[in-house]
């Protein structure tokens, strides 16, 4: 029987397991703000721009979900984004930032 070492997509989307929001600004700045580490070290993240759903990938590979649909006019200024800063908020306190490289993907 497997550990579920090898499944790709972490169980839950990281919506149910922390709570977390995206910001952005007209200017492409693109915030994920979290109260929980994710659980592995993200690589990159994915944005599908036709369906407003932003996908974590791990440095092993793994996807999470975000867990929410990001809707217009909020797509498109993710679309227009190259990374997104990801910043760990307990407490009050930032306990971890990180800039990750962003993919987007659109179907025209």
């Amino acid at each position: 029987m497997s550990d579920g070492s090898a499944v790709p997509v972490w169980p839950q989307a990281a919506a149910m397991q922390m709570k977390i929001d995206v910001a952005v600004n007209a200017e492409g700045g693109v915030l994920v703000l979290h109260d929980k580490p994710f659980p592995d070290y993200l690589e990159w993240i994915e944005f599908d721009a036709e369906t407003g759903v932003m996908t974590f990938i791990t440095a092993e590979g793994k996807l999470q979900d975000l867990g929410m649909i990001i809707h217009a006019p909020m797509s498109k200024h993710v679309a227009r984004a190259r990374q997104i800063c990801t910043v760990c908020i307990r407490d009050g306190d930032v306990r971890d930032l990180g800039i990750v490289p962003l993919l987007v993907r659109s179907g025209g």
